[in-house]
């Protein structure tokens, strides 16, 4: 007998399960694999850490590998347009079926959980073993699974990589991660396995030899392509263009100086992949398929005229990067419409935001995690100021009376549900 006879069904039963329980030890994820018979270790895969930038690192290196005729798994989080673009495979993302297929095989092992453990799977150690089973059943050459939270204790980190990426290190989570980089850092560090090479998208010195001491322990290579120079020829909302001395000339349709450091991370990721599964690295076959990476909700533009634009930057570190980006577009006046989730630093982040927009809107979203409007708005001290509660009436204030950009901003909830408006509507 099937629990889940259909999909609101699934979604509405394990988005009650706790989110991420307090955890010492990886014993309960390892042990619900093994009753399900260790489907983590039935295909290869690439794990990819970090406080702002996964998303778009796993989408490079999956269209990367996908040009060299390979068959791609990506386990993300959190959704942008549908809960089913969590797991997906060469850009499909599953089918309502096999979730539900999934999530009852998944479910039917529940007597066996518990009696093992005591406990039974946690909302993401629930969808991080349905992914494990999805790509393990259809085979995939490579699965590119993207940290949840952190990387020591995190549900993923039961995967036996060919090679791991770190893309930055921010404050975020600090409840859980601790609450200095260096804390943070050696959280996300914990993914590293035995010999296995990593690369970090690190800058930082004191950063980086921290990184070093921590992949020693582990005989890991460690590689640090950031520290090389490159140069950015162009970098806006019309194209992002960059040269480096190991990859030359590289062309992106993702925007941004952060995405330029993600591609960076990702392309010398997938060389160390490259080396293992075909023995050398197609550079150009690469920087081909990356030049046409996109990643929703990562500053995608949703109307040209008149611009607007969204990103689901959602802690400090995300929103300084956008704010640094929106300071060197030579445009004229620009808006942004704020909402964030509750549990991020809010005065950090209107703190920023404040000092490179012309107008500012707060808002707040549906998602039962978000932070009062009245709250954001209360800590505004902008001279232009808004507060709107209704997202449509805000589209239509946006598009009425434009400045020449107009960003939403804040949060990827926030991004999962105006940008169906937004299309909608623009």
């Amino acid at each position: 007998m099937n629990k889940f006879n259909d999909l609101d069904s699934f979604i509405n039963f394990v988005e009650a399960q706790r989110k991420f329980s307090e955890k010492k030890s990886l014993d309960n994820m390892w042990t619900f694999c093994s009753i399900l018979g260790n489907p983590q270790n039935k295909f290869k895969s690439v794990h990819v850490a970090g406080t702002n930038g996964k998303g778009s690192v796993v989408a490079y290196l999956r269209d990367m590998a996908m040009a060299k005729g390979l068959k791609v798994g990506t386990f993300t989080s959190p959704y942008i347009v549908n809960f089913n673009e969590r797991i997906a495979i060469n850009r499909i993302s599953i089918s309502d079926y096999d979730i539900l297929e999934l999530a009852n095989e998944v479910y039917r092992h529940y007597p066996e959980f518990e009696l093992a453990t005591g406990v039974t799977p946690s909302f993401f150690e629930f969808i991080t073993l349905m992914g494990f089973l999805y790509f393990a059943k259809m085979e995939v050459d490579l699965a590119i699974i993207e940290v949840g939270i952190g990387g020591l204790l995190d549900s993923t980190n039961v995967i036996m990589p060919i090679a791991c990426a770190i893309t930055n290190i921010g404050y975020d989570h600090m409840n859980i991660l601790g609450n200095s980089l260096a804390e943070i850092l050696t959280n996300k560090m914990g993914i590293a396995k035995l010999k296995v090479p990593m690369v970090v998208g690190l800058k930082d010195e004191n950063l980086i030899e921290l990184a070093k001491t921590l992949a020693h322990k582990k005989e890991v290579s460690l590689y640090t392509p950031l520290l090389e120079a490159f140069e950015v020829q162009n970098c806006d909302l019309l194209s992002t263009e960059f040269t480096t001395k190991d990859f030359g000339h590289v062309k992106l349709a993702m925007y941004g100086f952060h995405q330029i450091e993600n591609a960076i991370v990702a392309l010398k990721t997938f060389e160390l992949v490259s080396n293992q599964l075909f023995g050398s690295f197609d550079l150009e076959s690469a920087k081909e398929a990356i030049s046409k990476t996109f990643w929703p909700g990562r500053l995608e533009v949703m109307s040209r005229d008149p611009l607007i634009v969204i990103d689901g930057g959602h802690n400090t570190d995300g929103v300084e990067r956008i704010c640094e980006f929106m300071h060197l577009q030579h445009v004229g006046k620009k808006r942004v419409i704020f909402a964030c989730s509750d549990n991020k630093e809010k005065e950090k982040m209107i703190k920023q935001i404040e000092k490179e927009f012309d107008e500012i809107i707060i808002t707040s979203f549906s998602y039962k995690r978000h932070s009062s409007a009245q709250e954001l708005f209360e800590y505004l001290h902008h001279p232009n100021k808004l507060l709107m509660n209704d997202l449509n009436e805000i589209i239509n204030y946006v598009r009425n009376n434009p400045y020449d950009i107009n960003l939403f901003l804040g949060s990827l909830y926030f991004v999962s549900e105006i940008r169906p408006m937004l299309k909608e509507q623009c």
